[in-house]
Protein backbone atom coordinates (compact mmCIF):
# COMPACT_ATOMS: atom_id res chain seq x y z
CA UNK A 1 0.00 0.00 0.00
CA UNK A 2 1.11 3.38 -0.87
CA UNK A 3 -0.31 6.99 0.70
CA UNK A 4 -2.22 9.68 -1.74
CA UNK A 5 -3.21 12.89 -0.64
CA UNK A 6 -5.74 14.92 -1.96
CA UNK A 7 -6.11 18.96 -1.83
CA UNK A 8 -8.68 21.42 -3.58
CA UNK A 9 -8.35 25.16 -2.96
CA UNK A 10 -10.10 28.12 -4.42
CA UNK A 11 -7.48 30.64 -4.55
CA UNK A 12 -9.28 33.35 -5.30
CA UNK A 13 -7.51 34.68 -7.55
CA UNK A 14 -4.72 35.59 -5.04
CA UNK A 15 -1.28 33.80 -4.36
CA UNK A 16 -1.47 31.25 -1.41
CA UNK A 17 0.02 32.38 1.69
CA UNK A 18 2.07 29.65 2.54
CA UNK A 19 2.80 30.49 6.11
CA UNK A 20 -1.28 30.28 6.78
CA UNK A 21 -2.03 27.18 4.58
CA UNK A 22 1.55 24.78 5.36
CA UNK A 23 0.77 24.25 9.38
CA UNK A 24 -2.24 22.86 8.39
CA UNK A 25 -2.10 21.27 4.97
CA UNK A 26 -1.91 17.47 6.17
CA UNK A 27 -4.27 18.04 8.84
CA UNK A 28 -6.51 14.99 6.28
CA UNK A 29 -3.41 12.53 7.93
CA UNK A 30 -4.64 9.78 10.06
CA UNK A 31 -2.58 10.31 13.93
CA UNK A 32 1.10 9.48 13.50
CA UNK A 33 1.37 8.80 9.68
CA UNK A 34 4.04 9.70 7.71
CA UNK A 35 4.51 12.77 4.71
CA UNK A 36 2.13 10.56 1.71
CA UNK A 37 3.99 9.21 -1.26
CA UNK A 38 1.99 11.08 -3.45
CA UNK A 39 0.10 14.71 -3.48
CA UNK A 40 -2.04 15.92 -6.27
CA UNK A 41 -3.60 19.26 -5.60
CA UNK A 42 -6.57 21.07 -7.29
CA UNK A 43 -6.77 24.49 -7.69
CA UNK A 44 -9.60 27.15 -9.03
CA UNK A 45 -9.07 30.85 -9.81
CA UNK A 46 -5.41 29.93 -9.60
CA UNK A 47 -5.16 34.04 -11.10
CA UNK A 48 -6.89 36.81 -12.19
CA UNK A 49 -8.20 36.09 -15.38
CA UNK A 50 -5.52 37.75 -17.70
CA UNK A 51 -2.86 35.50 -16.63
CA UNK A 52 -4.74 32.54 -16.21
CA UNK A 53 -5.66 32.56 -19.64
CA UNK A 54 -2.20 33.60 -21.33
CA UNK A 55 -0.62 31.38 -18.94
CA UNK A 56 3.18 30.46 -19.01
CA UNK A 57 5.07 32.91 -17.01
CA UNK A 58 2.07 34.33 -16.44
CA UNK A 59 1.07 31.95 -13.61
CA UNK A 60 4.84 31.19 -12.35
CA UNK A 61 4.51 33.26 -9.35
CA UNK A 62 1.27 31.70 -8.36
CA UNK A 63 2.20 28.04 -8.71
CA UNK A 64 5.57 28.64 -6.65
CA UNK A 65 3.41 29.42 -3.86
CA UNK A 66 2.03 26.39 -3.84
CA UNK A 67 5.17 24.59 -4.37
CA UNK A 68 6.42 26.30 -1.41
CA UNK A 69 3.47 25.58 0.78
CA UNK A 70 4.10 21.85 -0.45
CA UNK A 71 7.56 21.62 0.86
CA UNK A 72 6.89 23.92 3.96
CA UNK A 73 4.05 21.83 5.00
CA UNK A 74 6.50 18.53 4.50
CA UNK A 75 9.12 20.00 6.50
CA UNK A 76 6.93 20.92 9.47
CA UNK A 77 5.12 17.32 9.07
CA UNK A 78 8.56 15.22 9.05
CA UNK A 79 10.63 18.01 11.47
CA UNK A 80 13.20 18.31 8.28
CA UNK A 81 13.75 14.54 7.69
CA UNK A 82 11.39 14.31 4.33
CA UNK A 83 11.00 16.56 1.29
CA UNK A 84 9.18 16.18 -2.14
CA UNK A 85 9.81 16.63 -5.17
CA UNK A 86 7.32 18.53 -7.93
CA UNK A 87 6.13 16.09 -10.59
CA UNK A 88 3.88 17.89 -12.61
CA UNK A 89 1.89 21.07 -13.45
CA UNK A 90 -1.40 21.26 -15.59
CA UNK A 91 -3.53 24.19 -15.89
CA UNK A 92 -6.21 24.79 -18.49
CA UNK A 93 -7.96 28.50 -18.11
CA UNK A 94 -8.51 29.27 -14.57
CA UNK A 95 -7.96 26.00 -13.16
CA UNK A 96 -4.98 23.77 -12.41
CA UNK A 97 -3.65 20.73 -11.00
CA UNK A 98 -0.43 19.82 -9.57
CA UNK A 99 1.59 16.56 -8.44
CA UNK A 100 4.32 16.57 -6.24
CA UNK A 101 5.67 13.19 -4.55
CA UNK A 102 8.54 11.71 -2.92
CA UNK A 103 11.91 10.94 -4.72
CA UNK A 104 11.70 7.60 -4.38
CA UNK A 105 7.86 7.26 -5.41
CA UNK A 106 8.84 9.40 -8.28
CA UNK A 107 11.19 6.70 -9.74
CA UNK A 108 8.07 4.34 -10.14
CA UNK A 109 6.45 7.00 -12.24
CA UNK A 110 6.51 5.60 -15.73
CA UNK A 111 4.29 8.44 -17.60
CA UNK A 112 1.84 10.96 -17.53
CA UNK A 113 -1.32 12.24 -19.93
CA UNK A 114 -3.09 15.30 -20.18
CA UNK A 115 -6.22 16.18 -20.84
CA UNK A 116 -8.23 19.66 -20.67
CA UNK A 117 -11.83 20.98 -21.57
CA UNK A 118 -13.23 24.58 -20.52
CA UNK A 119 -16.90 24.67 -19.72
CA UNK A 120 -16.67 28.65 -19.53
CA UNK A 121 -18.54 31.32 -22.05
CA UNK A 122 -17.77 29.56 -25.65
CA UNK A 123 -15.68 27.14 -23.86
CA UNK A 124 -13.17 29.26 -22.10
CA UNK A 125 -11.69 28.00 -18.84
CA UNK A 126 -13.02 30.22 -16.50
CA UNK A 127 -15.07 27.24 -15.81
CA UNK A 128 -13.79 23.58 -16.68
CA UNK A 129 -11.24 20.45 -15.60
CA UNK A 130 -7.92 19.78 -16.35
CA UNK A 131 -6.79 16.35 -15.60
CA UNK A 132 -3.92 13.91 -15.55
CA UNK A 133 -3.38 10.29 -15.40
CA UNK A 134 -0.11 8.55 -14.27
CA UNK A 135 1.15 5.21 -14.86
CA UNK A 136 2.62 3.83 -11.56
CA UNK A 137 5.27 0.74 -11.17
CA UNK A 138 4.49 -2.00 -8.82
CA UNK A 139 7.35 -3.56 -7.09
CA UNK A 140 5.82 -7.37 -7.12
CA UNK A 141 4.81 -7.06 -10.64
CA UNK A 142 6.55 -8.98 -13.60
CA UNK A 143 4.78 -7.39 -15.85
CA UNK A 144 4.47 -3.78 -17.79
CA UNK A 145 1.99 -2.81 -16.56
CA UNK A 146 0.91 -0.15 -14.07
CA UNK A 147 -1.79 1.39 -11.33
CA UNK A 148 -3.32 4.04 -12.96
CA UNK A 149 -4.16 6.71 -11.23
CA UNK A 150 -6.77 9.94 -12.52
CA UNK A 151 -7.07 13.47 -11.41
CA UNK A 152 -9.05 15.66 -12.53
CA UNK A 153 -9.18 19.20 -10.94
CA UNK A 154 -12.14 20.67 -11.78
CA UNK A 155 -14.57 24.05 -11.47
CA UNK A 156 -18.38 24.22 -12.37
CA UNK A 157 -21.16 26.82 -12.79
CA UNK A 158 -21.65 28.92 -9.72
CA UNK A 159 -24.86 30.22 -7.91
CA UNK A 160 -27.64 28.32 -6.02
CA UNK A 161 -30.06 28.31 -8.78
CA UNK A 162 -27.74 26.54 -11.37
CA UNK A 163 -28.13 22.89 -10.45
CA UNK A 164 -28.73 22.10 -13.95
CA UNK A 165 -25.66 23.93 -15.36
CA UNK A 166 -23.50 22.22 -13.14
CA UNK A 167 -25.10 18.83 -14.10
CA UNK A 168 -24.32 19.94 -17.66
CA UNK A 169 -20.34 21.32 -17.26
CA UNK A 170 -20.34 17.46 -15.56
CA UNK A 171 -21.41 16.20 -18.88
CA UNK A 172 -19.28 18.34 -20.96
CA UNK A 173 -16.83 17.17 -19.29
CA UNK A 174 -17.00 13.54 -19.44
CA UNK A 175 -17.55 14.37 -23.12
CA UNK A 176 -14.64 16.21 -23.78
CA UNK A 177 -11.69 15.45 -21.39
CA UNK A 178 -9.61 13.32 -24.08
CA UNK A 179 -6.08 12.36 -22.32
CA UNK A 180 -3.26 12.67 -24.62
CA UNK A 181 0.85 12.39 -23.93
CA UNK A 182 1.57 15.13 -25.52
CA UNK A 183 -1.08 17.87 -25.62
CA UNK A 184 -0.04 21.27 -26.30
CA UNK A 185 -3.16 23.22 -26.02
CA UNK A 186 -2.37 21.99 -21.98
CA UNK A 187 -0.33 24.66 -20.25
CA UNK A 188 2.42 22.32 -18.29
CA UNK A 189 5.52 23.00 -16.55
CA UNK A 190 8.83 21.70 -17.98
CA UNK A 191 10.02 20.20 -14.79
CA UNK A 192 8.34 17.11 -15.35
CA UNK A 193 10.56 15.27 -18.07
CA UNK A 194 13.35 14.71 -15.90
CA UNK A 195 12.00 12.99 -12.72
CA UNK A 196 10.23 10.32 -15.23
CA UNK A 197 11.58 7.07 -16.17
CA UNK A 198 11.50 7.00 -20.25
CA UNK A 199 8.72 4.47 -20.30
CA UNK A 200 5.62 4.77 -23.22
CA UNK A 201 2.40 5.86 -21.99
CA UNK A 202 -0.54 4.08 -23.81
CA UNK A 203 -1.03 5.23 -27.13
CA UNK A 204 -4.74 5.28 -27.31
CA UNK A 205 -6.65 8.30 -25.98
CA UNK A 206 -8.98 7.34 -23.50
CA UNK A 207 -11.74 9.46 -21.67
CA UNK A 208 -12.21 10.13 -18.43
CA UNK A 209 -13.72 7.00 -17.40
CA UNK A 210 -10.94 4.88 -18.38
CA UNK A 211 -11.33 1.02 -17.69
CA UNK A 212 -8.28 0.15 -15.07
CA UNK A 213 -8.00 3.09 -13.60
CA UNK A 214 -8.27 4.95 -10.04
CA UNK A 215 -10.47 7.94 -10.75
CA UNK A 216 -10.55 11.51 -8.08
CA UNK A 217 -12.57 14.01 -9.76
CA UNK A 218 -12.13 17.24 -6.71
CA UNK A 219 -12.65 20.86 -6.75
CA UNK A 220 -14.62 23.36 -6.37
CA UNK A 221 -17.85 21.87 -7.75
CA UNK A 222 -20.08 24.83 -6.44
CA UNK A 223 -22.86 22.87 -5.77
CA UNK A 224 -24.82 24.59 -3.17
CA UNK A 225 -27.52 23.79 -0.06
CA UNK A 226 -30.23 25.99 -1.55
CA UNK A 227 -31.57 26.20 -5.04
CA UNK A 228 -32.27 29.73 -4.06
CA UNK A 229 -30.31 32.77 -3.34
CA UNK A 230 -30.78 33.84 0.60
CA UNK A 231 -33.91 36.23 1.35
CA UNK A 232 -33.15 39.46 3.27
CA UNK A 233 -33.01 37.56 6.96
CA UNK A 234 -32.41 34.18 5.70
CA UNK A 235 -28.21 34.74 7.25
CA UNK A 236 -29.90 35.00 10.71
CA UNK A 237 -30.07 31.28 10.72
CA UNK A 238 -26.85 30.45 9.01
CA UNK A 239 -24.37 27.88 11.26
CA UNK A 240 -23.01 29.35 14.17
CA UNK A 241 -20.00 27.37 15.54
CA UNK A 242 -21.32 26.91 19.06
CA UNK A 243 -24.57 25.68 18.01
CA UNK A 244 -25.59 22.03 19.51
CA UNK A 245 -25.77 19.60 17.21
CA UNK A 246 -29.23 19.20 17.68
CA UNK A 247 -29.83 22.90 17.11
CA UNK A 248 -31.39 23.90 13.60
CA UNK A 249 -27.74 26.19 13.71
CA UNK A 250 -25.39 23.22 13.54
CA UNK A 251 -23.95 22.95 10.33
CA UNK A 252 -24.77 19.51 9.97
CA UNK A 253 -28.58 20.48 10.04
CA UNK A 254 -27.79 21.56 5.72
CA UNK A 255 -26.78 18.06 4.64
CA UNK A 256 -30.10 17.35 3.98
CA UNK A 257 -30.48 20.29 1.72
CA UNK A 258 -26.91 19.54 -0.11
CA UNK A 259 -27.12 20.00 -3.89
CA UNK A 260 -24.64 17.35 -5.09
CA UNK A 261 -25.61 14.37 -2.65
CA UNK A 262 -29.26 14.94 -4.09
CA UNK A 263 -28.36 15.18 -7.82
CA UNK A 264 -25.78 12.76 -7.42
CA UNK A 265 -28.36 9.84 -5.92
CA UNK A 266 -30.73 10.79 -8.86
CA UNK A 267 -28.11 10.09 -11.57
CA UNK A 268 -27.89 13.06 -12.82
CA UNK A 269 -24.36 13.88 -11.84
CA UNK A 270 -20.97 12.57 -11.01
CA UNK A 271 -22.00 9.08 -11.97
CA UNK A 272 -20.98 5.74 -9.95
CA UNK A 273 -18.34 8.13 -7.69
CA UNK A 274 -17.99 8.08 -3.63
CA UNK A 275 -17.45 10.20 -1.46
CA UNK A 276 -16.77 10.01 2.71
CA UNK A 277 -19.42 11.16 5.01
CA UNK A 278 -19.13 15.08 5.28
CA UNK A 279 -18.16 16.00 8.94
CA UNK A 280 -16.66 19.26 8.10
CA UNK A 281 -18.25 22.88 8.34
CA UNK A 282 -19.59 24.50 4.86
CA UNK A 283 -16.15 25.26 3.02
CA UNK A 284 -18.08 28.85 1.16
CA UNK A 285 -18.56 31.57 1.54
CA UNK A 286 -16.74 33.18 3.88
CA UNK A 287 -15.68 36.87 4.99
CA UNK A 288 -12.10 36.69 4.35
CA UNK A 289 -12.00 40.15 6.43
CA UNK A 290 -13.54 38.63 9.56
CA UNK A 291 -14.14 34.78 9.44
CA UNK A 292 -11.22 32.39 11.49
CA UNK A 293 -11.28 29.19 13.61
CA UNK A 294 -13.08 30.93 16.66
CA UNK A 295 -15.69 32.65 14.60
CA UNK A 296 -17.30 31.83 11.27
CA UNK A 297 -18.63 35.10 9.42
CA UNK A 298 -20.96 34.21 6.51
CA UNK A 299 -21.59 36.13 3.26
CA UNK A 300 -25.10 37.10 3.60
CA UNK A 301 -25.98 36.41 -0.02
CA UNK A 302 -24.34 33.08 -0.31
CA UNK A 303 -26.12 30.17 1.20
CA UNK A 304 -23.51 28.18 3.50
CA UNK A 305 -22.57 25.29 1.33
CA UNK A 306 -19.67 22.75 0.79
CA UNK A 307 -18.51 23.71 -2.78
CA UNK A 308 -15.41 21.71 -2.64
CA UNK A 309 -15.54 18.59 -2.69
CA UNK A 310 -13.38 15.28 -3.24
CA UNK A 311 -14.98 12.48 -4.69
CA UNK A 312 -13.61 9.12 -6.46
CA UNK A 313 -14.43 5.93 -8.59
CA UNK A 314 -11.90 3.27 -7.33
CA UNK A 315 -10.76 0.49 -9.67
CA UNK A 316 -12.08 -3.03 -9.41
CA UNK A 317 -8.27 -4.00 -9.38
CA UNK A 318 -6.61 -2.65 -6.81
CA UNK A 319 -7.75 -1.44 -3.77
CA UNK A 320 -8.38 1.95 -2.28
CA UNK A 321 -8.57 2.73 1.63
CA UNK A 322 -10.25 6.50 2.13
CA UNK A 323 -8.41 7.48 5.50
CA UNK A 324 -9.69 11.02 6.05
CA UNK A 325 -11.92 13.34 4.89
CA UNK A 326 -11.90 17.41 6.02
CA UNK A 327 -11.85 20.86 5.71
CA UNK A 328 -8.74 23.25 6.58
CA UNK A 329 -8.99 26.44 8.53
CA UNK A 330 -10.43 29.28 7.07
CA UNK A 331 -7.54 30.89 4.69
CA UNK A 332 -6.92 34.90 4.60
CA UNK A 333 -6.88 34.95 1.13
CA UNK A 334 -9.89 32.94 0.19
CA UNK A 335 -13.59 32.62 0.95
CA UNK A 336 -13.14 28.52 0.63
CA UNK A 337 -11.89 26.81 2.71
CA UNK A 338 -9.73 24.36 1.72
CA UNK A 339 -10.49 20.53 1.79
CA UNK A 340 -8.29 17.24 1.97
CA UNK A 341 -8.74 13.55 2.10
CA UNK A 342 -6.39 10.78 2.22
CA UNK A 343 -6.30 7.77 0.65
CA UNK A 344 -4.50 4.14 0.84
CA UNK A 345 -4.27 2.33 -2.31
CA UNK A 346 -2.70 -1.24 -3.11
CA UNK A 347 0.13 -1.68 -5.08
CA UNK A 348 -0.99 -3.69 -7.58
CA UNK A 349 -1.33 -3.22 -11.83
CA UNK A 350 -4.93 -2.50 -12.84
CA UNK A 351 -5.13 -4.31 -16.30
CA UNK A 352 -7.64 -2.79 -18.53
CA UNK A 353 -9.19 -5.96 -19.58
CA UNK A 354 -9.84 -7.04 -16.14
CA UNK A 355 -11.88 -3.61 -15.11
CA UNK A 356 -14.83 -2.43 -17.35
CA UNK A 357 -16.21 0.74 -16.88
CA UNK A 358 -19.30 2.03 -18.47
CA UNK A 359 -18.88 6.47 -19.35
CA UNK A 360 -22.50 7.64 -18.71
CA UNK A 361 -21.60 10.05 -21.87
CA UNK A 362 -19.51 9.35 -24.97
CA UNK A 363 -16.82 10.68 -25.82
CA UNK A 364 -17.13 14.15 -28.37
CA UNK A 365 -15.79 13.60 -31.65
CA UNK A 366 -14.75 17.21 -32.14
CA UNK A 367 -13.04 17.63 -28.90
CA UNK A 368 -9.92 18.44 -30.81
CA UNK A 369 -11.89 21.44 -32.64
CA UNK A 370 -13.77 22.67 -29.78
CA UNK A 371 -10.58 22.88 -27.52
CA UNK A 372 -8.72 24.66 -30.00
CA UNK A 373 -11.47 26.99 -30.52
CA UNK A 374 -11.65 27.68 -26.63
CA UNK A 375 -8.12 28.20 -26.77
CA UNK A 376 -8.35 31.32 -29.58
CA UNK A 377 -10.81 32.80 -27.59
CA UNK A 378 -8.96 33.10 -24.52
CA UNK A 379 -5.97 34.54 -25.99
CA UNK A 380 -7.64 37.24 -26.99
CA UNK A 381 -9.82 37.86 -23.88
CA UNK A 382 -6.28 37.24 -22.42
CA UNK A 383 -4.57 39.54 -23.84
CA UNK A 384 -7.78 42.18 -24.10
CA UNK A 385 -7.90 42.09 -19.79
CA UNK A 386 -3.85 42.33 -19.76
CA UNK A 387 -4.20 45.75 -21.55
CA UNK A 388 -7.30 46.40 -19.71
CA UNK A 389 -6.88 45.26 -15.98
CA UNK A 390 -3.26 45.41 -15.04
CA UNK A 391 -0.87 48.44 -14.79
CA UNK A 392 1.59 46.40 -17.06
CA UNK A 393 -1.11 46.17 -19.49
CA UNK A 394 -2.17 50.12 -18.92
CA UNK A 395 0.92 51.55 -19.39
CA UNK A 396 1.78 49.21 -22.54
CA UNK A 397 -1.79 50.82 -24.17
CA UNK A 398 -1.11 53.99 -23.26
CA UNK A 399 2.12 54.00 -24.84
CA UNK A 400 0.79 52.20 -27.80
CA UNK A 401 -1.77 55.21 -27.95
CA UNK A 402 0.28 57.48 -27.72
CA UNK A 403 2.98 56.12 -30.64
CA UNK A 404 -0.63 56.04 -32.84
CA UNK A 405 -1.21 59.96 -31.96
CA UNK A 406 2.12 60.76 -32.80
CA UNK A 407 2.31 58.64 -36.23
CA UNK A 408 -1.11 60.76 -36.82
CA UNK A 409 0.61 64.21 -35.84
CA UNK A 410 3.43 63.35 -37.68
CA UNK A 411 2.21 62.55 -41.02
CA UNK A 412 -0.41 65.69 -40.70
CA UNK A 413 3.19 67.75 -40.36
CA UNK A 414 4.50 66.14 -43.73
CA UNK A 415 1.83 66.76 -45.72
CA UNK A 416 1.07 70.26 -45.07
Amino acid sequence: MFELYLLTFNCARTLADPQSLAPSFFDALPKDAPVPDLIAISLQEVAPIAYSFLGGSYLKPYFDRITTTVQLAADLHSHGSQRLEHVATRSVGMTALMVFAKPSFTQRLRWIQSAGAGVGFSNMGNKGAVAMRVGVSCPRSVSEETLNLTFAAAHLAPAEKNVEARNKDWENLVRNLVFKTHDESIYSSSEEQPLLSPSKAPDEETGLFAAGSHIFFFGDLNYRTNDYSPGEKDHESFPSMDAAESSPKHFSQLLSRDQLTREKDANRTLHGFEELPITFPPTYKYSTSRSSDNEWQWAKHRYPSWCDRILYLPSQASKLEPQVYTALPVQPTSDHRPVALSVRIEDTPTPAHNSRVEAPFSLNPAWKTRQDAARRWEIMVGAASYLALTKKGNAMLVAFIGVLLGSWWLVGWVSR
